[in-house]
């Protein structure tokens, strides 16, 4: 039988936002409230409380109760934004403000946001932090990056005498993208480590990366993936009528990691045109893709379109024949899922994926007979071409099983991520009672 518990999860983004980081918390803290515990979110724009999780029907969903939500805090952080994308300040001139520009990220990057740009909102968190009132945390988790996050969760976990949790979505200094450089890096690792020090438990979202912050930092460290939400998907059904017959629709959903070159290579040597095979894109950064597509003269069979609300996307993918899931053919990523696959895998729509062939994403799309797995041409023109095949002579292509997306859903791991918190709960109580 679950234990409710009072859980305060810190998070530098807001929460609601339309991002797969923010996205991890804002279901924890749903699911968990559906399963009887009292959780509250900590982000820059105040409090959050959240009402159980609902199925999603296409209408409104009811808003998160906030405290200070598009307040003081929100107006400040929206004034921060254009600032960052105002061209250049009043009275200097343009060439001169193309010159200092670059220098000026730079030591903002490098010298002053340590360890992140959040940290400017590090104040604002904690004063948010006094609207908890009377209520009382029993744990804390803090979620980053934005890893300024760990240090406000310090701060309260200190003030309270209780546990509290790191919770890695990407690794910090570990990471082996860390772009920083190695001095930085240095700074950094000091940080890290004496955050870590004051933390109860470390989780973080695949098994190499916990084996990393075992080895790196001797912490305990647990595994708590990332999943997707069936209540987003239980109101699509998809209509034959609209989606039968070619062309065959890849879809690809978010912003363009990895390298989509190889397979408009591959399209360009079918010499097919966009009435067998259309691939279509939807994120801020997808003119990549358009870009990749446009280098193999095969732009006439992608269309893109604008990043769209979570809701959306998610039907998107319902509706695709095939989803490209997009990641670099990079060692780096052995130990990165990316949060799109569990969404994938829970449309249930095969996959195709571009990226690192050993890591934990192409095991899972091979263990799960989700898709193909392919980085050269021959292989990627195969699979193409095997459901373009299937789609032309049977119209549609059937769902993956339903053991595809076993044991991957948000409700599980928030469960996973309660079970946790108890046992730190219940070990500060028997260090207290001894």
């Amino acid at each position: 039988m679950s234990h409710p518990l009072n859980l305060l999860i810190v998070c530098g983004h807001d929460p609601d936002s339309n991002w797969i980081g923010p996205t991890r918390v804002r279901k924890f803290a749903e699911n968990l409230t559906a399963s009887g515990s009292s959780v509250k979110v900590l982000s820059r724009v105040g409090v959050t409380s959240y009402a159980p999780a609902v199925q999603f029907t296409g209408d409104s969903v009811p808003r998160p109760q906030t405290s200070a939500l598009r307040g003081t805090g929100a107006r400040q952080a929206q004034s921060a934004k254009t600032m960052t994308r105002r061209a250049r300040p009043p009275g200097i001139a343009p060439r001169l403000w193309l010159e200092v520009r670059p220098r000026l990220t730079w030591v903002f990057r490098h010298v002053l946001a340590v360890p992140d740009r959040e940290v400017f909102s590090v104040g604002r968190l904690f004063r948010h932090s006094r609207d908890l009132g009377e209520w009382a945390p029993e744990v804390i988790v803090a979620s980053g990056p934005p890893f300024s996050a760990f240090f406000v969760a310090q701060g309260i976990a200190r003030q309270r005498g209780i546990p509290w949790v790191a919770d890695y979505r990407d690794l910090w200094t570990a990471n082996s993208y860390y772009s920083l450089g190695p001095v930085r890096r240095r700074i950094d690792r000091v940080l890290e480590s004496r955050v870590l020090r004051t933390a109860s438990l470390v989780t973080t979202v695949s098994q190499p990366l916990v084996d990393e912050m075992n080895r790196i930092f001797g912490v305990r460290s647990e595994l708590l993936l990332n999943g997707y939400d069936p209540t987003d998907l239980a109101s699509f059904v998809p209509d034959p009528d609209v989606f039968s017959g070619l062309p065959l629709r890849i879809v690809y959903t978010g912003e363009a990691y990895g390298d989509s070159e190889p397979l408009f290579k591959a399209l360009a040597s079918m010499k097919i045109g966009a009435d067998q095979v259309l691939v279509e894109c939807h994120g801020s950064t997808v003119h990549l893709i358009q870009d990749a597509a446009r280098r193999q003269h095969v732009e006439h069979l992608v269309s893109c379109g604008p990043r769209v609300p979570h809701a959306e996307s998610v039907a998107l993918q319902q509706r695709a024949d095939i989803l490209l899931l997009l990641m670099r053919n990079d060692p780096g990523d052995k130990g990165v899922y990316s949060g799109k696959i569990f969404e994938y895998l829970g449309a249930r729509r095969p996959i195709l994926m571009l990226g690192f062939s050993e890591g934990v994403a192409a095991d899972l799309v091979r263990s799960r007979n989700a898709g193909v797995v392919a980085n050269n041409l021959d292989d990627i023109v195969s699979a193409v071409q095997t459901w373009l095949d299937a789609k032309r002579d049977r119209g549609l292509l059937p769902a993956l099983a339903e053991t595809v997306s076993a044991g991957l859903t948000r409700q599980e791991q928030s469960e996973r991520l309660r079970q946790l918190c108890e046992t730190l709960i219940s070990g500060a109580d028997q260090r207290e009672s001894a």
